[in-house]
């Protein structure tokens, strides 16, 4: 299985996964006062810095790879409203546009 075939099948089976469980939590729990909670829990807080930090992350490297700025905007907007999910969507895009050239998916349009 070549690289950009199994990234494909990560990012899919990621985008399942976390849409799986936004729809099981958004059905079962109550995101207002549950979040209040977590927020309120050390490991709870120190989870949310962890995923923000790697969503930041992921960003810059959707903004460097990005010609146009508003693309890259947008794609930001909607990472940080609906997180990974939108990040596994932008690597599926990314590998389908990259056309096997592992170079293009990492750097885009500015290779």
């Amino acid at each position: 299985m070549t690289t950009l075939v199994l990234g494909r099948v990560v990012a899919a089976t990621g985008a399942i996964a976390m849409g799986s469980a936004l729809v099981w939590g958004s059905m079962r729990g109550e995101l207002s006062t549950e979040f209040a909670t977590l927020l309120a829990m050390p490991w709870g807080l120190a989870t949310l810095v962890e995923v923000y930090v790697g969503l930041l992350l992921f960003g810059a490297w959707v903004w460097t790879r990005e010609q146009r700025s508003f693309v890259a905007l947008a794609w930001l907007v909607a990472i940080g409203v609906l997180g990974n999910i939108v990040s596994c969507l932008y690597v599926m895009t990314a590998l389908h546009n990259a056309k096997g050239d592992l170079a293009r998916f990492w750097l885009g349009a500015r290779r």
